[in-house]
């Protein structure tokens, strides 16, 4: 059986209406993309809306012992001779150790929008497929033990307060860690046995793991659908994203004769950025607001959409580095109204000013001479990155020579057996393998001086002490430094 991808639904519809359709289908990735694969197959299976009422059940896969009720279904004969579909959504026979970082990012999703019950639910099932106790968990553990057990990399170490609120929370009201069982093992001897003929069974999930042993059985015996798409930052993870959410622009556009131009398409990217769930409504408001209309223009996305993504911090360093003035008034404003505390907008700016000029210092070297900013970002990466990883590592020893003598001891007199990493972010390609915001960062680092960044450093100095000592509005505090810095 084949495994194809979310893009192809419609031809393997075609030729399994002529043929016949998988005993089972995997479908994982993008939820909205799983979510309408999955209805396009269950229309095409059961036509009559009417009987899928009755002939097609939906299971979320959350507690212990819903697999195994599932499973007793799935092998009931039907009274009639209907097809029977039995989803069993957003499973998590795929998590382990290794690959537990999409459900952890949908329980933090659930848990920052207040859905407790739900993301506690979903917490404490995944501490059951990890064999983690709550009491594993003490309120004293330290960020990176925490880190060290739910497999968080160090980009994100500084930011997983929130596990410990959760499993306060699970604790204090006595929620109990589900018995621990190998439901992938259950699920793949039970599609081996093989299901009655008429009995479909449809698994759906952002996570997969496709060295297991359930995921060879699915794709040997049923269908696997892929529906992922990169979610990252590089630069040919956001095209991928672009590109996606342009071809599901121009299918919603189809039904109603309209269309929508290049610069406005992308405004609307930048409003949602990528979630397909939002970019999907605001296309059907700016279709109702079109009216007979056929051309959505810039004007129109304006006058209709708010804002849905929420503004990062890297957006607020990055129109740092631009000196955009006017866009970074407007991030400080959504980045405290989304409750960013003002000494975490400081940090970031002082952060991104530093890095600034360490990238002054790396162009002005020797190695740095190789740079140029009419320089296209494939030799950038070829030539460049290599020079900057080299010249971190140098930057790197300097500082743990400085860190050692700062505090009385030289490198050789260490008792630990392995040395420590100096702690720094001075580096400027913290992510080698991610060189894209590198090169933006090149690309706008002649827009200051090195003796603009050195007085940036006072004013973000002063401006600290105020935050810290007189009690002014931060807001303001915040915006005297963005006018000083940037104009």
């Amino acid at each position: 059986m084949p495994e194809i991808n979310y893009q192809s639904i419609k031809e393997h519809i075609s030729e399994c209406v002529n043929l016949c359709f998988s005993p089972v289908y995997l479908i994982f990735g993008e939820e909205f993309l799983y979510r309408q694969v999955t209805q396009d197959l269950i229309n095409a299976i059961i036509p009559d809306v009417a009987r899928q009422k009755h002939n097609y059940e939906v299971v979320n896969h959350r507690e212990e012992g819903q697999l195994a009720d599932v499973i007793e279904r799935m092998n009931t004969y039907s009274f009639f001779s209907d097809k029977k579909i039995m989803e069993l959504r957003d499973a998590t026979v795929f998590v382990a150790r290794h690959n537990q970082g999409n459900a952890l990012q949908k329980i933090r999703q659930l848990y920052e929008n207040n859905d407790f019950e739900k993301a506690g639910n979903r917490f404490l099932s995944l501490l059951s497929r990890l064999q983690i106790d709550l009491s594993d968990i003490p309120a004293e553990m330290t960020d990176d033990a925490l880190a060290d057990k739910f497999n968080i990399g160090e980009a994100q170490t500084n930011d997983i307060d929130w596990i410990k609120k959760l499993c306060a929370y699970c604790q204090e009201r006595k929620l109990p860690v589900p018995e621990s069982g190998d439901d992938a093992e259950r699920l793949k001897i039970a599609i081996e046995a093989g299901f009655p003929k008429n009995n479909l069974l449809i698994i759906t999930t952002d996570t997969v793991d496709k060295r297991k042993a359930l995921y060879k059985t699915i794709k040997n015996i049923g269908t696997v659908i892929d529906c992922s798409i990169a979610k990252g930052t590089r630069k040919a993870d956001i095209d991928a994203q672009r590109g996606v959410l342009q071809q599901h622009m121009h299918q919603l556009l189809q039904k109603h004769n309209k269309q929508i131009p290049g610069p406005a398409f992308e405004l609307i990217f930048q409003f949602t950025g990528f979630d397909l769930r939002a970019f999907s409504a605001s296309i059907d408001k700016l279709v109702d607001y079109a009216g007979d209309r056929d051309r959505i223009s810039i004007e129109d996305v304006h006058a209709v959409l708010i804002r849905t993504r929420k503004d990062p911090v890297y957006e607020l360093t990055g129109a740092l580095a631009e000196r955009n003035t006017l866009k970074m008034l407007n991030l400080i404003t959504s980045l405290l109204a989304d409750g960013f505390h003002y000494l975490q907008i400081m940090a970031a700016l002082t952060n991104q000013v530093r890095k600034l000029l360490v990238i002054k210092d790396f162009q002005e070297s020797g190695a740095g001479r190789n740079w140029h900013p009419q320089m296209a970002y494939d030799q950038f990466r070829q030539t460049i990155i290599p020079l900057i990883v080299k010249y971190d590592e140098t930057l790197l020893e300097k500082v743990g020579v400085y860190q050692a003598a700062a505090k009385g001891r030289s490198e050789e007199s260490t008792d630990s057996k392995k040395k420590k990493k100096p702690d720094s972010d001075l580096v400027i390609a913290k992510y080698p393998n991610n060189p894209y915001p590198v090169f933006l960062q090149f690309r706008n680092s002649p827009k200051y001086t090195k003796k603009e960044l050195l007085a940036a450093f006072d004013v973000l100095s002063h401006a600290d002490v105020k935050l810290k000592t007189t009690g002014q509005n931060p807001a303001t505090v915040l915006e005297e430094v963005v006018f000083k810095i940037c104009t």
